[in-house]
């Protein structure tokens, strides 16, 4: 597609050129979170709002990929490209197979519709997806759009569309892979903390990449990857593609001005940050690998050592943050009861990291009634279960 084609010009008047209203869906509890981090891009938005379950933006496609590459906290960004009211199939058909699906989408992408519909005279959802992919295929027959970039045939097109009182809204998913996904780990232990939910427990925590970052119960290194972005200044999307890139719309060039303006710099480099250890040496190693595949081994050091053996003191004279991920459920290897662990924990910290800062994340069955006013509690829902966060200095213990 050159820039004179008609399709070309079509797709700069109606999809590059205007404003269009995104949404960063995020986990619960993290909306105002991610507000506060959007804002802090400084992109030329018209407008931020926090919603139920997101936030709400809305500027033109370029701003739409910084969201990917920079934003830590959301889950994917979505792209608002419809919204309609029908009360029967026959005038759903006739929308669907009228609009200009070929300017938005790659018609070699295959397509997976999420649907939720409340108060509508349609209701059926595999009906409804059966009409969507009916008159996309319509629309896009003899439509041949080469991406900006090879298209992995494993990855879906998502479709999010959403009916209320018969009206209906049509979202594109931007993102492709959800965005915890950060292109660094293959492989993670049993129930593993997603890179956004760690995001938000470092952002709750303060954590700027200043100061050292103790993860003595790492496990496959969530907490410290992040903490390693972070301190390195590196996008957490610098390492993966997203689903825009396979778009008509998608323009390499921009993209490419957009990672080179937001390029890490070798110069401000901040040293050994970040020091990981497990009583896992199989974890351990995984971490290694990471790090050193991608340029993260001068900011993360990696040791095999069981948190209750250790100091800090032992590895930085310094002190900042310790993070803790504690196993508990399907994670605990041993018969000890949830409290008497976290008991324990609560000792060594006590002991061993005065003058430091915590963020200990507990489970439901860990009495708030143990832990001292003066720290802060954040709620936190990961993996179906409703945790607690709790961030303070070690000295409130």
């Amino acid at each position: 597609m050159t820039p004179s084609d008609p399709l070309a010009k079509r797709v700069k008047r109606h999809v590059i050129g205007p404003v269009h209203t995104f949404f960063a869906a995020t986990s619960p509890h993290l909306e105002s979170l991610c507000l506060h981090e959007l804002k802090n891009l400084s992109l030329p938005l018209e407008s931020v709002n926090a919603v139920p379950g997101g936030v709400e933006f809305r500027g033109r496609l370029q701003a739409c990929y910084a969201a990917n590459l920079l934003l830590r906290i959301p889950n994917r960004i979505l792209m608002r490209i419809a919204e309609f009211k029908v009360t029967n199939f026959r005038q759903l058909g006739t929308i669907i197979s009228r609009f200009p699906w070929e300017l938005y989408i790659n018609a070699a992408v295959k397509r997976a519709f999420h649907i939720k519909i409340t108060k509508s005279r349609l209701y059926h959802k595999a009906a409804i997806a059966g009409e969507f992919e009916r008159g996309i295929c319509h629309r896009l027959k003899g439509v041949s759009v080469e991406p900006g970039r090879p298209v992995d045939k494993n990855v879906l097109q998502r479709v999010f569309i959403r009916g209320m009182a018969d009206r209906f809204t049509v979202s594109l998913d931007t993102s492709g892979d959800l965005l915890f996904k950060r292109g660094l780990k293959k492989y993670v232990g049993k129930a593993p903390l997603r890179e956004t939910i760690a995001a938000a427990i470092l952002n709750h925590a303060g954590y700027t990449g200043l100061e050292p970052l103790m993860d003595p119960m790492c496990g496959s290194g969530t907490f410290s990857l992040e903490a390693a972005l972070i301190a390195g200044r590196i996008p957490v999307g610098w390492f993966r593609d997203f689903m825009f890139m396979s778009w008509p719309a998608f323009k390499p060039n921009q993209w490419e001005y957009l990672k080179k303006i937001n390029r890490p710099h070798p110069d401000q480099s901040t040293g050994t940050m970040v020091f990981a250890s497990d009583k896992n040496l199989s974890m351990c190693r995984h971490l290694e690998r990471i790090s050193k595949q991608f340029g993260l081994s001068d900011t993360i050091r990696v040791m095999h050592k069981d948190f209750f053996d250790g100091t800090p003191a032992d590895v930085t004279p310094k002190t900042g943050l310790v993070v803790l991920n504690p196993p508990f459920g399907i994670r605990m290897a041993s018969p000890r009861t949830t409290t008497d662990y976290y008991s324990e924990i609560i000792e060594k910290l006590k002991k061993d990291y005065q003058g430091w800062r915590m963020a200990l994340l507990l489970p439901e069955t860990f009495s708030k009634k143990n832990l001292p006013k003066d720290l802060n509690l954040f709620p936190v829902y990961h993996g179906g279960l409703n945790l607690t966060l709790a961030v303070g200095s070690v000295a409130f213990l």
